[in-house]
């Protein structure tokens, strides 16, 4: 029996006991194609690992979202099949802004915590100035380098607070690089440090970094974009997500 109470939202209208897609519907009707990346990968990801990927399920998820099916068909090498036939038509209303996390502005410093990864030859002024501006503006700092213990630098010694093999960049909200050149050139060699900037750029996240740490750079694949900048403006956007990176990192953006 259909229920005669209904939940009403900015996103979408339907009735409680019978829209079996409608609540699916209200968390994808806001976001934007960039934000459903994720999305799109979860689902295709999953039903990939299927040994036969039922088509009912790409049939179910046009009734949520005909773009988003469309993706995640094409994801999977599938002919497009037709929707499936909901128990309760879903009353469509237009997205809400009010539902977008991403349209609500960027996010503020304060709680998030980036990484700066150095080595030996790195300038100490540079780290003391970023450290202090990431602090100043909320965030918290750690510090990565290959060897944990006291490192020669520009101006100083410095320990780091991780070694760089076990603080991927995934633990992190933003990541600056701090290297000079014969540095960079050595760690181009370096697995994990070719590794932390790839998924840190793979994962749409702001790197931060000096001239020093091109070579680096170039190795793990960062591009010029507008979340690749100079140390002087990381920690005014340090803790923004770039979603116009995806297609550029990914095939099903």
């Amino acid at each position: 029996m259909l229920s005669v109470s209904t939940l009403r939202t900015p996103g979408r209208m339907y009735i409680a006991s019978s829209d079996e897609f409608g609540g699916s519907a209200l968390m994808t009707s806001p976001m934007t194609r960039m934000l459903c990346v994720p999305a799109v990968m979860m689902t295709h990801a999953a039903l990939g690992s299927l040994a036969n990927p039922v088509r009912k399920h790409v049939r179910n998820l046009r009734n949520v979202d005909e773009d988003l099916a469309k993706r995640v068909a094409a994801g999977l090498a599938m002919a497009f099949p037709a929707a499936s036939t909901p128990a309760s038509k879903p009353f469509d209303m237009k997205p809400s802004d009010a539902l977008s996390i991403v349209k609500q502005g960027d996010p503020p410093m304060t709680g998030r915590k980036v990484a700066i990864l150095f080595d030996e030859g790195s300038g100490k002024a540079e780290i003391d100035a970023l450290t202090a501006a990431v602090q100043k503006a909320g965030g918290a700092v750690f510090t990565i380098a290959p060897k944990v213990g006291g490192l020669k630098l520009r101006g100083g010694t410095m320990k780091a607070d991780g070694q760089l093999a076990g603080s991927p960049s995934v633990l992190f909200d933003a990541v600056a690089v701090v290297l000079h050149p014969d540095a960079a050139e050595k760690l181009t060699r370096e697995g994990a440090a070719v590794q932390f900037l790839m998924d840190a750029f793979g994962h749409v996240k702001t790197i931060g970094h000096n001239p020093g740490a091109q070579a680096l750079l170039d190795k793990a694949g960062v591009v010029p974009d507008a979340g690749v900048v100079a140390l002087a403006e990381f920690a005014k956007i340090a803790p923004k997500r770039h979603w116009d990176r995806e297609p550029k990192v990914r095939t099903l953006a």
